[in-house]
């Protein structure tokens, strides 16, 4: 993987973040600086870019800004991917070994992974985006270590495995593949390069975890402006995911309709009453609204306020929780939930969700781990945990028992059959000519094994991979 500059890009309904990091000389990640904006009208809906013309035009601003900043060159960037309709499923498969003499190889993790995600099917339409392993299984035991080095006659594994509808997926691609980068003083242009994507909530356990935490039990639930996204892990391994379609903008709309007032107004009125919970508010504490065209300005009960807040907060929880009964581990996990994203700023969603959870440990994420020097503080506010994750995800392995190329669905080279074996001029599943590179562009891209890499890899539908998606 490269370790220049990765950018982490969140594109989220209330906000764009992008933030740059390198590796430093110790083996941490650190933050060279950060651009953020908010999320104009009509550009994300649900965590789904539903403009890409002006959501590729804010995105071109704010890395402009930000290599401006940073006095950087920009062109690895790393994505988050969200929406209500991402699934996770269970999916279980076996090898039989042609050497049980000998001792498991990274090779035939490779391929076991590589034929789960060929032999499972997602819904209609959508399409895999990430394969984590759960245990491995070697001759029916069960083993969650990594299994190289081991003796067996059968290979298996359960492994969890994400997908996400096409159509948003490559419409997020072409979004961020159609933003130019400028570099050396504006002479060359060229797209940038997603070295991948990632799901929101596993960016903020790359941010906001620890292996422990994933051993133990943990929960990791986004509350963000339109979805809130839960990820479970036990026993190391991802077990769940879900999207709720109610987060912090149900809460600004609640405040809208009961009191009939501007949407700005009722996200200040969000911010200010959110952190008072109703038994600590006066009976009769009234907010004064400044009235708009001309109108009078209106009196608000803060009591009100906060009794709406806390009643919309123990929603959100509730569903959350229903989701971590749903996935069959409730009372299992040690480290409890874990709270990230801008709602988890609200200071009374710890007691809530306390409340509602009966008594399991919940915390609010924003102490970041592998981050080294960094002049920003604010990298620790929980509503950064995705964009931070995302730049950690660049330089540090999400589960270290497979290689990386696994969990983003490429093929790892080990399982690239040589042009001997009958692959030589072949482009499997799609039609479509191609240029051989010449030399200059072959070493920059890896030489010639990476160009027939990467023609491979848009070529293998057959694994129920998204052309560009690698």
């Amino acid at each position: 993987m490269n370790k220049g500059v990765i950018v982490g890009i969140d594109i989220g309904s209330t906000k764009i973040c992008a933030v740059a990091g390198i590796m430093d000389h110790i083996g941490k990640v650190k933050i060279l600086d950060m651009v953020e904006e908010p999320t104009q009208r009509g550009r994300v809906s649900n965590g789904t870019v539903v403009n890409l013309e002006f959501t590729a035009r804010d995105i071109d601003r704010i890395l402009t800004k930000l290599s401006d900043k940073a006095d950087i060159n920009i062109q690895n960037v790393i994505v988050n991917i969200s929406g209500e309709y991402v699934e996770g499923k269970t999916h279980q498969n076996f090898i039989t070994r042609n050497d049980s003499r000998t001792t498991i190889r990274k090779e035939e993790i490779e391929k076991l992974a590589v034929d789960i995600r060929k032999s499972f099917r997602p819904t209609a339409g959508n399409v895999i985006i990430h394969t984590f392993p759960q245990e491995f299984i070697i001759d029916r035991s069960l083993v969650p270590e990594n299994p190289i080095g081991r003796f067996g006659v059968t290979l298996g594994g359960n492994f969890f495995l994400i997908s996400t509808p096409n159509d948003p997926h490559i419409a997020l691609q072409q979004t961020i593949e159609s933003v130019g980068v400028k570099i050396q003083d504006n002479k060359r242009f060229i797209p940038l390069k997603i070295v991948h994507t990632l799901f929101s909530p596993l960016a903020d356990a790359m941010s906001v975890l620890s292996e422990v935490d994933k051993k133990l039990g943990v929960a990791v639930v986004n509350v963000g402006g339109d979805t809130t996204e839960v990820a479970i892990f036990h026993e190391s391994g991802l077990r769940h995911i879900s999207v709720i379609p109610f987060a912090g903008k149900s809460i600004t709309n609640d405040l809208v309709k009961a009191f009939q007032i501007l949407p700005d107004h009722a996200e200040k009125l969000k911010l200010i009453m959110g952190d008072v919970p109703p038994d600590e508010v006066g009976k009769n504490d009234i907010i004064k609204i400044p009235g708009v065209e001309g109108l009078p300005d209106k009196e608000i009960v803060a009591k009100n306020v906060s009794i709406i807040i806390e009643e919309r907060l123990k929603e959100i929880a509730a569903m959350a929780m229903a989701e971590i009964i749903h996935s069959g581990y409730d009372g299992q996990l040690i480290s409890g939930v874990v709270l990230t994203g801008g709602t988890a700023n609200i200071r009374m969603i710890k007691d809530v969700f306390d409340q509602v959870t009966n008594g399991m440990n919940i915390r609010v994420g924003n102490t970041v781990r592998n981050i080294g020097e960094s002049s920003l503080s604010k990298i620790v506010d929980p509503k950064y945990a995705t964009v931070v994750g995302l730049v950690l995800s660049g330089f540090l392995p999400l589960d270290e028992r497979v290689p990386q190329e696994v969990i983003w669905g490429e093929i790892p080279e080990s399982q690239i059959p040589s042009p001997t074996n009958g692959f030589e001029g072949r482009n499997v599943g799609r039609h479509k000519e191609v240029e051989v590179p010449q030399p200059e562009e072959s070493q920059q891209s890896g030489g010639i094994l990476g160009w027939l890499k990467r023609q491979m890899q848009a070529g293998k539908s057959d694994l129920g991979d998204d052309k560009g998606y690698t």
